[in-house]
């Protein structure tokens, strides 16, 4: 279990900043205009944090106001599933004392690394078919390897991991009942 133990650790730093991610930036066009868009709203500073993320990292998905139908779909599906399943996440995995998780994280686990894995995959893919002319290639590498591949292998690692914690638990429980 000291694994199982690391491996949330891991999990938690992911789920985290996924949530940062999603709540300083890609959920902000959500919130009420008058929280965030005017200078002296009280949000604004998110719409300074996401002028200085794109200009620092090139990243398409955020230098255009408005998106591929594709794209927004991602962010729809990222704002009612992945975003309750991430903060229970980062609860469970931040607040858990014990050597390992529960059930109801586990599943929740799966269905996290599932959604968020494909919708980083998704992204990866789309940054990987852009042209030198829609993205500078030194901030695609970037892009691509350092800022969208690891939400694509890290919650694919953990849906596949909880699985098998969930599968244990269902062998434990088949050798309870046969052994009464």
């Amino acid at each position: 279990m000291a694994i199982a133990r690391y491996l949330d650790k891991v999990y938690l730093f992911i789920v985290g900043t996924q949530l940062f991610g999603m709540l300083a930036l890609d959920l902000v066009q959500f919130y009420p205009k008058a929280l965030w868009e005017s200078p002296s709203a009280p949000l604004h500073f998110l719409v300074t944090l996401k002028a200085a993320y794109t200009s620092y990292s090139g990243d398409p998905f955020f230098a255009e106001p408005a998106h591929e139908p594709w794209f927004q779909a991602c962010i729809l599906i990222e704002g009612l599933v992945q975003l309750p399943l991430c903060a229970y996440l980062a609860y469970k995995l931040a607040s858990s004392s014990s050597a390992s998780t529960d059930p109801r994280t586990e599943l929740a686990g799966i269905a996290f690394g599932c959604t968020t894995g494909f919708g980083a995959a998704i992204s990866c893919y789309h940054i990987a078919q852009l042209g030198a002319e829609a993205l500078d290639p030194a901030k695609k590498t970037s892009l691509l390897w350092g800022t969208y591949f690891p939400f694509t292998l890290i919650p694919v690692l953990m849906a596949v991991d909880m699985h098998f914690r969930i599968l244990a638990r269902i062998s434990n429980l088949e050798k309870k009942v046969k052994s009464q």
